[in-house]
């Protein structure tokens, strides 16, 4: 899930995690690892989540069979659930025990301008197999609208990071948004969090400034 701009080391990727993978992962890990670190990867990645989003969404709408107060309430619960989700891989994926992932962003915070980012058909391929999870518990119409919308929020999730390492913000709101990263590089155990802060505060990872040590007068 990092998108960032500029060029790495492919080797960066492929040193660590990926070499302690067995022989015949390493055939299927070692190219997916040169294509995270692809300028080509960056765009496409950007492009396919920004289609895909749209097209599943376009999708539900076609398919019909919605109402506007549950298809409002649809889209609120979408929005919330990547949120967590975002959170989630970010803590627990990209900074857990979990090989390529955990290396590709450790690359990333060694060098936060770098192009690493996920193989670009891998999160359209998960939103649409969530389309077609969803389908299994709910009308296809919402199904696909709620994937969509998650869809969506990812694609707002890349584009933002890459805006957060490239733009510098001269409303005070938008350097206060773009600090609550920035933090996490210097503080990898804190602020999770890219779009919103939301489940930092919640589950306690919001980083909080040790207090200064009070001064003595005599």
């Amino acid at each position: 899930m990092s998108d960032t701009p500029k060029a790495t080391a492919p080797s960066a990727v492929n040193d660590g995690a990926g070499s302690r993978l067995p022989a015949p992962l390493r055939w299927v890990t070692r190219p997916l690892a040169r294509l995270s670190t692809s300028h080509f990867n960056l765009r496409a990645g950007l492009t396919s989540d920004c289609l895909i989003s749209v097209l599943l969404i376009a999708a539900g709408i076609w398919v019909g069979g919605m109402r506007m107060l549950p298809a409002g309430f649809t889209v609120l619960c979408g929005l919330f659930a990547f949120t967590f989700l975002e959170y989630s891989a970010h803590r627990w994926l990209f900074h857990g025990n979990t090989g390529p992932f955990r290396a590709g962003h450790d690359h990333h915070h060694d060098d936060p301008l770098g192009y690493d980012a996920l193989p670009f058909f891998m999160p359209p391929l998960f939103m649409t197999a969530l389309g077609g999870l969803f389908a299994l518990a709910i009308p296809a119409g919402y199904a696909l609208l709620l994937a969509g919308t998650i869809a969506a929020g990812y694609a707002a999730y890349g584009l933002s990071h890459v805006v957060i390492h490239m733009h510098r913000f001269k409303s005070a709101a938008m350097r206060r948004w773009v600090g609550f990263h920035n933090i996490h590089h210097y503080h990898p155990e804190a602020n999770f969090g890219v779009t919103t802060g939301l489940w930092d505060a919640i589950l306690g990872t919001r980083y909080q400034r040790a207090p200064r040590p009070a001064m003595h007068h005599r």
